[in-house]
């Protein structure tokens, strides 16, 4: 962590130096390929350090759209030091269809400290002190799940900046307990199997499924430019809909909403941004493995999931706030330290102070929760406290992060937040790719 905040200082040192080197500078247009190759070496405090590699390619034909591309693709294969393997590929145009925008991810995403922090944010208890007196380390909110996804989207125009959209995602998971001889762990000693055997996991969720989405919404959008934007807005509507196909009752309809909005402070240099997010169920009975996932159009990072780290509340410990419905804001400025040339490309260097808030607001299962705690005390020997007294509130994060941009498109990212409550972890380090949103 000291070397990760060392490195910051320095690059912060360094855009000054280029600050006064280009402070007349202007991005010269970029035509053709355009491309971003990078070992994918990162590090997030709930996956561990990231080691494998990356290639993002930009198509800006003629130049005439720049720094908007006619084509993205992407590409990554890496894996997480606590175990997280990541195979994934992205493909977004405006110009593949005539008159839509195509978006199309397709990932295979292995887990084997996969986190289950419990449901209905403050109402799951979080026991930092129980885990070191039993030396459980992550191992005790940890269970293995592999997982194939396919997230796919079109776009078209119903008039000015009002668009329909209309897609199909596709989870696929295979979910097991961790090994727990490799974690130095006992029998029957992690929350998931705590969570299994005494109900709080329905027997036939309890090692995943396959789940088809059909998703149709509106998107209403004035963004200046969408990797960055200095101002304007994005509002996007979404309903979800998955039938039960596999015969284990849990077809279910979601509701999701997201607005983001962008203020210019000082132009081409300082801008205000903030998110503002919803998701709830508005009919059947949501699988507990898919409950921390936040549904999007376009994914800007591997998973959107939460709310907790990289994706949703920087700080926060990872699916720390898990409901049937969740609400959610995310608040930072964004500051453009200097602008460079070097290997013949444009880039710049940035910072964003932050702050993220979120809460349950729809609770999941909470009788049967409840149920299942009072077995655990009744017939567990440890009784581990899983469903606490406590009611739920807003969980609060703050930190800051730093960007390095090549052609303002391709983004690094670096983000370090701390949780204002120890039920909510402590601090969190993220580096990775674009903006949060």
């Amino acid at each position: 962590m000291k070397k990760l905040l060392c490195y910051s200082v320095i690059l912060l040192h360094a855009a000054g130096v280029c600050a006064a080197q280009a402070a007349a500078h202007r991005d010269s247009v970029k035509t053709g390929w355009s491309f971003g190759v990078l070992p994918a070496v990162s590090f997030d405090s709930n996956l561990g350090f990231q080691y494998g590699g990356l290639v993002n390619l930009f198509y800006f034909g003629n130049g005439s759209s720049y720094p908007h591309y006619l084509h993205s693709i992407y590409a990554e294969v890496s894996q997480y030091t606590k175990g997280t393997t990541v195979f994934r590929t992205y493909y977004d145009s405006k110009y593949l269809l005539p008159g839509l925008r195509a978006t199309v991810d397709v990932a295979y995403l292995a887990d084997k400290m996969m986190k289950l922090h419990g449901f209905n944010g403050y109402r799951a208890a979080y026991l930092p002190d129980y885990l070191e007196k039993e030396k459980f380390g992550d191992g005790f909110y940890s269970y293995d799940r592999n997982m194939f996804r396919v997230v796919s989207s079109f776009q078209g125009s119903i008039g000015g900046r009002l668009s329909w959209a209309a897609g199909v995602d596709l989870y696929a998971c295979k979910i097991g307990a961790v090994d727990k001889g490799k974690l130095g762990l006992g029998s029957d000693s992690t929350a998931y199997e705590y969570y299994v055997r005494y109900g709080g996991i329905r027997a036939e969720e309890a090692d995943g499924g396959t789940h088809l989405y059909l998703k149709g919404g509106l998107i209403y959008d004035t963004r200046d430019f969408e990797p960055n934007p200095s101002r304007g807005l994005c509002t996007e509507l979404l309903l979800l809909a998955a039938p039960d196909f596999e015969g284990r009752g849990n077809a279910h309809v979601k509701l999701s909403l997201v607005h983001r909005q962008y203020f210019t402070l000082l132009p081409q240099r300082l801008s205000l941004a903030y998110r503002a997010g919803y998701q709830g169920t508005l009919l059947g009975s949501t699988p507990w493995y898919l409950q921390q996932n936040f549904h999007v159009l376009m994914l800007r990072k591997n998973l959107s999931e939460g709310l907790g780290s990289n994706s949703t509340m920087r700080g926060v410990v990872r699916n720390r706030i898990v409901g049937d419905g969740i609400a959610f804001a995310n608040l930072e400025l964004r500051l453009k330290l200097a602008h460079f040339r070097l290997f013949n490309q444009n880039w710049y260097i940035a910072t964003n102070p932050f702050a993220d808030a979120g809460m349950t607001v729809q609770p999941y299962r909470k009788a049967q929760l409840e149920q299942m705690q009072k077995d655990v005390d009744r017939y567990s020997l440890a009784r581990p406290t899983l469903v606490a007294d406590d009611q739920e509130a807003p969980h609060v994060c703050a930190g800051v992060g730093l960007q390095v941009v090549m052609n303002q498109n391709f983004i690094v990212s670096a983000d370090f937040g701390k949780s204002l409550d120890k039920r909510d972890g402590s601090t969190g380090m993220y580096i990775g790719l674009n903006y949060l949103f």
